[in-house]
């Protein structure tokens, strides 16, 4: 497997950053939270949890007023500190997804918001998710559909496409969207001993005060984002934030605000 150090060192870079952190959760998070139903409803009770890439606690806090035993997981100490804060009450434990510390089958479930992604070696976080998972265990994730389905992604990612400097490059990476295509996600499970049961689609979106919000959002509240603007050229860098508020200023008006669909991939997978 490709070692992807460049994007290791952005992932982690990007998320010990407070002010990135602090954005992600006040900016990028309204849309990712409107997936937290999908996953507690993949559940069944009783079940201890382990809520793997917790960030900010949004679905650990979700599991526990549900009623479930949980525990999150992440290996920023910069979001955990978000969570902790979140919710005092709440357990939760600096790890990373690729080396967790938890003895075999100590879980009857594991969620992962919207984490895999941003993972380098994800076929061993899919082997250590199957090793705390109990017989029969539940792995239940999400992660962002691509540009083909996403008009959120096609409107970022197509607007640096055509403004880019040809200078900026993103690290090599795994796939981000792989989990969206069901062939992909049922080779990838099937490697760590987990089977597909269930893939769908969720209506995720966000509700912009503003049209020039949408790049304020990636730009600010994401690693990936960030990275493309931030090494532009400060033209390149002011027409891709233009050529974004234009498409939003022209497709997604919803009354006074802006509502951008940004779908997401539920994934359902069980221990064999």
């Amino acid at each position: 497997m490709a070692s992807y150090e460049g994007f290791a060192d952005l992932e982690r870079d990007g998320w010990s950053d407070d002010q990135i952190s602090a954005n992600y959760v006040g900016m990028f998070s309204s849309a990712s939270d409107l997936a937290i139903p999908a996953i507690l409803s993949e559940i069944k009770e009783p079940a201890r949890v382990l809520d793997l890439c917790c960030g900010q606690g949004n679905v650990t806090e979700a599991l526990l007023h549900a009623g479930f035993q949980a525990i999150g997981a992440d290996f920023s100490a910069t979001m955990l500190a978000h969570a902790r804060e979140r919710l005092p009450r709440g357990e939760f434990v600096e790890a990373d997804a690729q080396d967790l510390p938890f003895e075999d089958a100590t879980f009857d479930a594991v969620t992962c918001s919207f984490g895999l992604m941003h993972v380098p070696d994800q076929p061993q976080a899919l082997r250590e998710i199957r090793r705390v998972l109990g017989p029969e265990g539940r792995f239940i994730m999400t992660s962002w559909c691509g540009p083909d389905v996403s008009p959120a992604f096609q409107v970022f990612y197509g607007s640096v496409q055509e403004h880019s400097h040809a200078s900026v490059k993103m690290p090599d990476s795994p796939d981000f969207h792989q989990y969206a295509d069901a062939s992909m996600a049922m080779s990838l499970l099937a490697e760590a001993g987990l089977q597909l049961e269930t893939q769908r689609q969720v209506d995720c979106y966000w509700r912009l005060e503003t049209p020039q919000a949408l790049a304020e959002i990636f730009n600010k509240g994401a690693p990936r984002g960030g990275y493309l603007l931030t090494q532009q050229p400060e033209a390149n860098r002011i027409a891709i934030k233009e050529a974004v508020t234009a498409k939003v200023q022209e497709s997604f008006a919803d009354g006074n605000r802006w509502r951008v669909p940004i779908p997401a991939s539920l994934v359902v997978a069980k221990a064999i």
